[in-house]
């Protein structure tokens, strides 16, 4: 009979930690139908409401670390907003609980900051943000590498490639588990001279179906078209980008000319025309780039989760189609890169521009928040990018 072993992953956050948690649970549910049917593994999630029972400690979270760190090989910590309730022990008991992973070499951690700032703002407690701040740099004088998120979608992203990543270094080179994760309850195999054909058998009878609904070319034909789109916008991003750079230089120019008109009505009249005139052509460009902010974001972001997807799926294959599409996910990634540069000295010369008028300072304000969310739109594409071709 086919050996499955198990890796148990131990979620620790205070309660203002919500969506997250239903993220978690589709990322382990659709490696458990990939990678983990491909190498007889599966991931099982361990809540300290479901598993641990009524005993006495010291405190309530001692006997949770009592009953929940025997059993868990990966912790995933997250924090927001809270820090969480002291314990006799440590700041709060996520604290202790990331703390107490941290410090035992049989424990593998992952552990993500929220960003996002909540939408009734009357939950933020700046004594609590203090805190939180402080155990950041408490992980950082530790050496500890934990990373930042500003929403659901894009945690998401980034841990399903972050623990196919873990989880596939801890497989690579090696046909079982290791020792620190689980393989207990396990039937023996009874050897005889017949054992790899009843193997064989078994394997056949304890098929999953859902299996069937894999489809290499399929992932690999989404995680395409997400490529393709990505490329096509930013493609028409930087062509509004060197349009709008062309028409500054022009502008610039004919207001240098201006300035020499000995004429003092007349050149400051010739200035606010071709002031009102750069006003409208930056307008113009502010909506080009909204018109593709969507597009843009939306499928740079699953970009990384679709090459993420093709890797669990395809580890074992050496499909040509799984190599170009690996190909095509650098080129992007370099090509983003230099958009990300060219947008920094983009965004650096409209905040230049000084004061001139109502209605160039309103285009050059809402150009300048434009461009700030495709910035981060396209960093945080780079870094998911980044992390999904590590794998």
């Amino acid at each position: 009979m086919k050996q499955v072993k198990q890796i148990k992953l131990f979620i620790s956050c205070p309660g203002d930690i919500t969506h997250e948690l239903d993220s978690i649970k589709l990322v382990v549910d659709e490696i458990n139908k990939t990678a983990g049917e491909q190498n007889s593994y599966v991931l099982r999630l361990l809540n300290w409401k479901t598993d641990t029972y009524t005993q006495i400690g010291s405190d309530a979270q001692e006997v949770i670390n009592n009953q929940i760190e025997s059993q868990y090989d990966i912790l995933i910590g997250l924090l927001w907003l809270r820090l969480g309730t002291p314990t006799k022990r440590d700041k709060s008991g996520t604290v202790e609980e990331i703390n107490r992973a941290l410090n035992n070499s049989e424990k593998e951690q992952l552990i993500y900051f929220k960003t996002a700032s909540p939408i009734d703002i009357t939950k933020i407690n700046p004594e609590e943000l203090l805190k939180i701040n402080q155990f950041k740099q408490d992980l950082g004088i530790k050496g500890v590498l934990y990373h930042e998120f500003p929403s659901t979608s894009k945690f998401e992203s980034l841990f399903r490639i972050q623990l196919t990543r873990l989880i596939f270094d801890k497989l690579s080179g090696n046909d079982t588990i290791p020792n620190n994760f689980e393989n207990k309850n396990l039937p023996e195999i009874v050897e005889d001279k017949y054992s790899h054909i009843t193997s064989l058998i078994a394997e056949v009878e304890n098929f999953d179906e859902k299996a069937v609904e894999l489809d290499i070319f399929n992932t690999v034909e989404i995680a395409q078209t997400h490529l393709n789109l990505v490329t096509t916008s930013l493609t028409s991003m930087s062509e509004s980008m060197n349009d709008w750079t062309l028409k500054m230089e022009s502008r610039t120019k004919e207001i240098s000319t201006i300035n020499n008109i000995k004429d003092e009505r007349l050149k400051i009249a010739k200035q606010k025309t071709v002031i009102n005139l750069l006003a409208t052509e930056l307008l113009d460009f502010n909506n080009r780039i909204q018109n593709e902010l969507p597009i843009f974001s939306e499928n740079f972001r699953k970009v990384g989760s679709s090459y993420s997807k093709v890797f669990l799926i395809a580890k074992k294959f050496s499909a040509e189609e799984v190599n170009n599409i690996k190909e095509s996910a650098k080129s992007l990634l370099e090509t983003s890169e230099s958009s990300l540069e060219s947008l920094a000295l983009m965004l650096k010369s409209i905040m230049e521009f000084p004061p001139l008028n109502y209605k160039f300072n309103k285009a050059k304000r809402e150009a300048e928040i434009t461009i700030k969310d495709l910035t981060l739109e396209t960093m945080e594409g780079v870094k998911l990018l980044n992390e999904a071709l590590k794998n």
